[in-house]
């Protein structure tokens, strides 16, 4: 099997004609027809419906075209990577958090990038429990999480080494009204709509209680929206449909521009620790010149 004749099935069903694909990769049309038979004759199946006045694929060729587009990219991110790696060394790889990817990640970032430019560094962002379970698998060098204060991850964990970057609140915020003002006012009304994290998730727990406890004890509380996606409510924060809390490093320059208002006062909030950790003598040099950088003076949180 060769990888052209895949190219030339994903041609052939973008062009719609023969013709257009086999123009699309410069061959003649009878070439570029008797590759796309040969790659039939490799799966052992047609694609083609040939008794179709206009080209159709047949069921199975639709139901496996995004397949083999998805398997045609990740062999050439595959390829790309074998080369760098053969070229320049190993990468590390760093896995955190979406909320951090926003918030605190870019800072890190062009700090690796001033002090160790010759370092190559793969991100890769996920839910947090996804980040954990890849860095404990070891499919990443490091791992750049939040935690609850005075609740550190992985502390059994003899060979795993952490650094404690900083400390950011996790604010209780709302949108503003045209002066500036909270547009619920906590002193008057009895109705709240909440924007909240499932319970399952971390920030879920760490809120559980006293926070949210004590919100349902003074305030009526109506649930908008309960998702994991720290990102997302913050935009229906921004939209003015309710109140939530939100990592304070992720909504700084909202808070500064007053386009959130900080309830904090009010209602409370834990603080978080942004930590990183190591798992010793595993991954890349890369890594090590990334650590050290880490437990030198990193960027504040």
């Amino acid at each position: 099997m060769k990888i052209e004749w895949i190219e030339d099935f994903l041609a052939l069903t973008e062009a719609g004609t023969f013709s257009q694909a086999a123009e699309w990769r410069h061959v003649t049309q009878p070439a570029f027809s008797r590759r796309i038979r040969q790659l039939e004759d490799w799966l052992g199946v047609e694609l083609i419906d040939r008794h179709s006045p206009r080209l159709t694929l047949l069921p199975h060729a639709q139901a496996y075209e995004a397949s083999l587009r998805d398997w045609l990219a990740h062999l050439y991110a595959l390829r790309g990577r074998i080369r760098a790696d053969a070229a320049h060394g190993p990468r590390a790889i760093l896995t955190t958090q979406h909320t951090l990817t926003v918030s605190y990640l870019p800072r890190l970032l062009r700090h690796f990038r001033q002090h160790a430019p010759q370092a190559r560094l793969q991100v890769r962002s996920s839910d947090r429990s996804d980040c954990i379970r890849d860095f404990q698998r070891g499919d990443a060098d490091l791992l750049l999480c939040s935690e609850l204060q005075g609740s550190p991850l992985l502390v059994d964990c003899a060979e795993v080494h952490r650094v404690q970057l900083g400390t950011e609140q996790l604010v209780p915020v709302c949108a503003t009204d045209r002066f500036g003002q909270p547009i619920f006012d906590l002193e008057n009304q009895t109705r709240l709509p909440l924007i909240s994290y499932e319970p399952s998730s971390f920030l879920g727990g760490v809120l559980s209680s006293p926070y949210l406890l004590d919100l349902q004890r003074h305030y009526d509380v109506e649930l908008v929206c309960e998702t994991a996606f720290t990102i997302g409510i913050r935009e229906l924060l921004m939209a003015g449909l309710g109140i939530g809390w939100l990592p304070h490093g992720l909504i700084e320059s909202d808070l500064e521009a007053g386009k959130l208002a900080s309830l904090l006062e009010r209602l409370g909030g834990p603080m978080l620790v942004v930590a990183c950790y190591r798992q010793s003598g595993n991954g890349a040099s890369a890594a090590d010149q990334l650590w050290k950088l880490i437990n030198a003076r990193p960027p504040t949180v």
